[in-house]
């Protein structure tokens, strides 16, 4: 049995940059944390033939080549899976919650298969093979190779890493928040608009980039704020929030939240938010909180 494991992410700042079309033209900052929410990904050998892929749905099949799962079917075509096997996708979130879970598994697939299997060219190759299937950008996947608490700057170079220093860590982990909305989307449905909004996509990045020069030594309220102010930007993109979601994020500032902001693409998944101890959010809210710490590590494998 093989098992490979990659962290979900919590991005702060910077996304909807991380676009080639975009970076490669005027480069991005990204500001991102990998949180101990993770995808698994399990190989076992099936002496009895076929292959059984088990997700939300189970599919039994000759080969992986004919999968209805487009990343592990994405996979089996370009690399390859050892077969006969049984192939089992676990994920502690459900899918379009914002936090990067489709990126993750492309990571743990192409781990599985050992393309590309160590750093940047790990999740490049992820990358690579996720916009196969869908359009997406380059940030979720580094989170997922490298855990940690960083700094992306992207460029037409290699990605350059900043590794955020232990007070900043200290700081998210006491005063972070994490809230389910409860609903699902597929991000696909939304992205189109950012490509669109390019002027929206410069705002973002120049608070980034701000940020990022300032994160040493700034306070949570400093940080929270410019949550707000990422939020703000972030929310003139079409499709990103609703009625329901703008009512939600005012009950949390209303109760004491610094700022905070929705995850990945916009719609619905998860908010984040930064808060004093003695702000009850949860209760405001009424929305499921989900506990996090902040991941040291990056993707892994286990061979049991």
């Amino acid at each position: 049995m093989r098992i490979v494991r990659a962290p979900l992410r919590i991005s702060l700042f910077g996304g909807g940059t991380d676009f080639p079309s975009f970076y490669q033209k005027h480069g991005a900052t990204i500001i991102s944390f990998a949180v101990d929410l993770y995808m698994h990904v399990i190989w076992n050998r099936r002496p009895t033939g076929g292959c059984r892929l088990s997700y939300s749905t189970v599919e039994e099949l000759g080969s992986l080549t004919t999968a209805k799962h487009t990343l592990v079917k994405a996979t089996a075509a370009k690399y390859g899976f050892e077969e006969p096997c049984t192939l089992t996708i676990v994920s502690d979130v459900p899918a379009g919650t914002g936090l990067g879970s489709s990126s993750a598994l492309a990571v743990c697939l192409c781990k599985m298969v050992r393309a590309h299997c160590k750093g940047p060219s790990l999740a490049q190759t992820a990358f690579n093979l996720e916009n196969t299937v869908s359009n997406v950008g380059i940030q979720d996947h580094l989170p997922a190779v490298f855990g940690d608490f960083v700094v992306y700057h992207l460029t037409c170079d290699p990605v350059w890493a900043e590794y955020v220093s232990s007070t900043i860590w200290e700081m998210i982990e006491s005063s972070g928040m994490l809230f389910y909305t409860g609903g699902e989307r597929q991000a696909n449905t939304i992205l189109g608009n950012w490509a669109q909004d390019e002027a929206t996509l410069l705002d973002i990045k120049a608070l980034a980039g701000d940020t990022a020069a300032q994160l040493d030594g700034m306070s949570i309220e400093e940080l929270g704020r410019r949550l707000d102010e990422t939020w703000q930007i972030k929310r003139r993109i079409g499709g990103v929030t609703n009625d329901v979601l703008d009512a939600q994020y005012q009950i949390a500032r209303n109760a004491g939240a610094y700022g905070g902001k929705l995850l990945g693409a916009g719609g619905c998944g998860c908010w984040f938010f930064l808060a004093p101890p003695d702000a009850d959010i949860e209760t405001a809210l009424g929305l499921p909180r989900l506990p996090f710490r902040i991941a040291r590590e990056g993707v892994r494998e286990i061979e049991i």
